[in-house]
C-alpha cells in the first residue's frame, strides 16, 4: 500500500524488482550501514537517490544487479517493510555521500558509500492506517551540517531539484554525474559531501559526525 509520511522534504528510495519462486515479485529497498546501524536508505534528496542508483548499477558487485531505480516514498510499501521484518524498521536518513579527502565518492564495494541519521519505526505504534511521522531533529542536523560545509540555500536546492520535470531532471543528473569524481577507497569516516544543482558542484569536508559511527536515535 502507499505510504503517506510527514518531513519537510519528499523523499526517496532506491528499489530493484525481485521475483519470488511463486512467480510474484516486490520492491527490494537498498541498504545502508554496517555492524548493527543503518537500514533502509531513505534520500532527502532526488539527485542524491538517483545518482546512487545509477553508481551502483555501473559499479556493481558480483552478486548484485544493474535495475536499481529511484522511486517516491509515497510509492512505496514502508508498512508492508516493517511487517516483513517482524514489527521494526530502521531508516537510514541518507543526507549525503562518503567520500575521501578530496571530495572523490567513495564506490568501494559496488555501492557509493553513504551518510546518514539513524530512525526506528514499530509496527504497534502505527495502526492499520499508518502516518509515518519522521521527527523534526534529523532535518535540523542536516541542515546544520549543510550549512556548516557552506551548502547555503541546500534545502532549497532540494525542493527544487524534487519539483523538476523529466527532463530537466535528467540533464540535471547528468551533469551531476560528469562532475562527479569516484574512487575504490574504503571510506574513511572523515569526509562526506552534497551535490548542489544550483551551483553544479560538489560540495564536501571533513566531518567526524557522520562517519562510521554515525549519528543514532530511535523515533516512534
Amino acid at each position: 500500500m502507499p505510504t503517506d509520511y510527514i518531513a519537510p522534504f519528499a523523499l526517496w528510495v532506491v528499489v530493484r524488482r525481485v521475483h519470488r519462486r511463486d512467480g510474484s515479485c516486490f520492491a527490494e529497498p537498498a541498504c545502508a550501514g554496517w555492524g548493527g546501524h543503518g537500514g533502509l536508505a531513505v534520500f532527502v534528496s532526488r539527485l542524491h537517490a538517483c545518482v546512487y542508483a545509477t553508481l551502483r548499477n555501473i559499479h556493481r558487485a558480483q552478486d548484485d544487479t544493474d535495475d536499481w531505480r529511484c522511486i517516491p516514498l509515497q510509492a512505496f510499501d514502508l508498512h508492508g517493510d516493517i511487517r516483513d521484518v517482524n514489527g521494526a524498521l530502521n531508516c537510514a536518513m541518507t543526507f549525503a555521500f562518503a567520500c575521501d579527502s578530496t571530495g572523490a565518492l567513495t564506490v568501494a564495494n559496488g555501492a557509493p558509500g553513504l551518510c546518514y541519521l539513524e530512525t526506528t519505526f514499530e509496527l504497534p505504534d502505527l495502526g492499520l492506517d499508518p502516518v509515518f511521522n519522521f521527527s523534526q531533529w534529523a532535518f535540523d542536523i542536516m541542515r546544520e551540517l549543510w550549512e556548516c560545509v557552506g551548502a547555503h540555500g541546500y534545502p532549497e536546492s532540494i525542493d527544487r531539484t524534487a519539483m523538476m520535470d523529466d527532463m530537466t531532471f535528467a540533464c540535471a543528473l547528468s551533469v551531476a554525474l560528469e562532475v562527479a569524481s569516484l574512487t575504490r577507497a574504503e571510506p574513511d569516516g572523515d569526509h562526506w559531501t552534497v551535490y548542489d544543482a544550483d551551483t553544479v558542484c560538489w560540495i564536501s569536508t571533513p566531518a567526524r559526525s557522520c562517519g562510521a559511527s554515525q549519528t543514532t536515535r530511535t523515533i516512534h
